[in-house]
């Protein structure tokens, strides 16, 4: 058996967005991959025969193909495609096996729905200047002028102000586009539509202020498909984030996703039911407190696109994901409160989806040990069989497993994680330490399959993941421990369990202690290093270094900030105090700081002052600057570049591991 490699990274094959035929005895998937001649991805779509047990490959262009969706008939299949460089609306038609471009607009396009009638389609795209939604071809404009604060956006860039998320309906056989209405898509969501099955009626996530930059609270609306005027269906609550609209068979309740606090991103989704006859909601998942969604961490996640909440007909009740204790799990939720958990397995459930035939699912799996697989769920006796659907991946590969930790913090607080062995562990021998931290903070640690955690272990290296304060899984006291208190239980959470697994493990060398993270992650990293001497190295990742001016840089710094630090850009004091810039004098540690020229939410600047502070005070520092990648460098940036990124990080720490 061999252990992972750098280059194991463009092995990796994922599987996404499965999606059964009307009829149940057959399924579309995704199955995404890495191009390292072309540094790019690519996923193709397949068709899988239950009956026959045989799959085999419907589009294949090289391009990204993702969001397959049947029509009613189940004769062909809507799917996105930026083969021409941008998303577009395509058709595939069994009959004729032929493929159909439906959609040429400028922006591309981020989601899509069937209409009942199988003729018309709705997509979500971007309006900008009133335009006919149409390709142009327009010349570099030599000037950026706007007079709205969000004029930034993290993988788009600048923004104009005259742009609008707007839902259309088109058909597939003339080119006619109608705007229907506006929308948005709640962080952590995917989905912002649902159509009744008898076609009247489109529910459409719409932001509540759309002229208030700091408001960015979402509701429901149901709009009439024959007068298109709107009802909002939230109306219950003045604040909150509600997407993932779903309907119950008969159009008598509408699912959703969602909060009724405003909005901010520590607060804690659930699961809710509209009455259409009574216009009531109820909370299904008030007595569950826990993140509904997938939060976990992982540089090998698919893109997916099944609703994250599904209605099953035959079991009467919704399916959806939730983020809990280190592992992302299928729950189902009847619509008078009861609650159940599928299975309580450690494991991490990225995407699923419901037969309607029969009284079974499709769950895509991801385990520490185990990339991506597919499992077949028996509802009735939760039995599981994994259909072998594509080649293994890392067949001979040696890999490292999680083992559960949690130690309890000196206020009594949880302080859970995970830790990983060197991939070669021999009882005895001592090993280095690596914690590696995550971003967020609002994110999770999990029993999935981490590419950069194994080849971290397959480097020799002890590898720690905690879920600090501010994490999911833990209940929502556990995160709202970190809003206003970054660098405080946090800080003392990580070193918590640092000093839990060197008492627990003999074999970890305290002598040769390292840390790393990224985003949030980075900001601990710098906070760490700056407030103790305890790592022999650190690498520092899409940092945070300055709150001040992060203020005004990061492209949701304006609000974000605001909210997690309690100040403003009137209280710079409250800011910089929660800066290790400030502390920057600290800092004995060597760090490596890796930072992306296109990241907008931890700009380049934050990296550059850190640097430059810590040049200025003599101590020991590399620079590594990513162009052509921006804050998500890490899990899509461009293949050769996390290749870089890796390297960087194993010299770094060889470097600095003279055992």
């Amino acid at each position: 058996m061999s252990k992972v490699t750098i280059n194991d990274l463009f092995d990796l094959k994922t599987i996404a967005t499965p999606v059964y035929h009307p009829d149940g005895n057959q399924f579309l998937y995704v199955v995404n991959q890495i191009n390292q001649t072309e540094n790019n991805y690519y996923s193709n779509i397949y068709l899988y025969n239950c009956e026959k047990g045989e799959t085999k490959e419907i589009i294949a262009n090289q391009s990204l193909n993702t969001h397959p969706l049947w029509n009613r008939a189940g004769t062909a299949f809507l799917f996105l495609s930026n083969k021409t460089g941008k998303n577009q609306v395509y058709l595939y038609t069994f009959l004729t096996k032929t493929v159909k471009q439906l959609t040429e607009v400028s922006e591309g396009v981020q989601q899509v729905l069937w209409h009942t009638d199988d003729q018309h389609f709705f997509f979500g795209t971007k309006r900008t200047n009133n335009s006919v939604l149409k390709h142009e071809v327009k010349e570099h404009p030599n000037v950026f002028i706007t007079e709205s604060i969000n004029y930034l956006e993290n993988g788009k860039g600048l923004v104009s102000s005259d742009g609008q998320n707007v839902i259309c309906v088109g058909a597939i056989d003339r080119a006619e586009v109608k705007i229907v209405t506006a929308y948005h898509t709640a962080y952590g969501l995917k989905n912002s539509l649902a159509l009744s099955s008898d076609g009247k009626y489109l529910v459409v996530e719409k932001k509540l202020n759309s002229s208030d930059a700091f408001n960015q609270d979402s509701g429901l609306f149901r709009i009439d498909l024959e007068d298109f005027s709107e009802e909002k269906i939230t109306d219950s609550y003045s604040t909150g984030a509600f997407g993932e609209p779903t309907y119950t068979t008969n159009n008598d309740f509408i699912g959703m996703i969602g909060s009724t606090l405003p909005y901010q991103t520590v607060n804690q989704f659930g699961v809710f039911a509209y009455n259409v006859m009574e216009k009531s909601m109820v909370q299904l998942t008030e007595k569950l407190d826990q993140q509904v969604s997938d939060f976990a961490v992982s540089d090998t996640k698919a893109t997916t696109s099944n609703p994250l909440l599904q209605w099953s007909k035959r079991q009467n009740c919704f399916y959806t994901l939730v983020s809990l204790e280190g592992r992302v799990s299928l729950f189902s939720m009847t619509l008078n409160g009861t609650i159940k958990e599928l299975n309580s397995k450690s494991q991490h459930v990225t995407d699923f989806t419901l037969n309607p035939k029969k009284n079974e699912l499709l769950a895509c799996v991801s385990t520490a040990q185990i990339p991506s697989q597919l499992i077949k769920i028996d509802l009735d006796t939760l039995q599981q069989e994994e259909l072998k659907i594509i080649d293994e991946v890392y067949k001979g590969k040696s890999f490292s497993s999680y083992k559960k930790i949690e130690y309890q913090a000196a206020d009594g607080g949880r302080v859970p994680g995970f830790i990983v062995p060197p991939t070669d562990f021999i009882t005895g021998k001592k090993y280095p330490l690596v914690v590696n931290i995550h971003g967020g903070p609002y994110a999770m640690h999990a029993d999935t399959f981490h590419h950069e955690v194994q080849l971290l272990a397959a480097q020799g290296y002890f590898v720690l993941l905690v879920n600090p304060r501010g994490s999911f899984g833990y209940g929502q006291q556990h995160l709202n421990g970190v809003v206003g208190r970054y660098g405080q239980e946090d800080y003392t959470d990580i070193l918590t369990a640092v000093d839990g697994v060197i008492e627990a493990i003999e074999e970890i060398d305290v002598g040769r202690l390292f840390v790393t993270g990224g985003s949030y992650g980075g900001f601990m990293v710098n906070w760490i290093i700056s407030h103790t001497n305890r790592f022999k190295a650190a690498i520092t990742q899409r940092s945070m270094s300055n709150f001040v001016s992060m203020l005004g840089t990061s492209d949701i710094g304006y609000h974000f900030f605001v909210e997690e630090n309690d100040a403003d850009i009137l209280n710079p004091e409250r800011l910089w105090e929660k800066s290790p810039l400030a502390y920057v004098k600290n800092v004995e540690t060597p760090v490596l700081i890796m930072q992306s020229e296109q990241d907008y939410r931890c700009p380049m600047e934050q990296a550059e002052q850190w640097f430059r502070a810590l040049k200025y005070l003599k101590k020991e520092a590399r620079f590594v600057r990513f162009n052509h990648a921006d804050h998500e460098l890490s899990r899509s940036g461009l293949p050769n570049l996390r290749q870089v990124r890796l390297q960087e990080m194993i010299d770094w720490l060889k470097k600095y591991d003279q055992n």
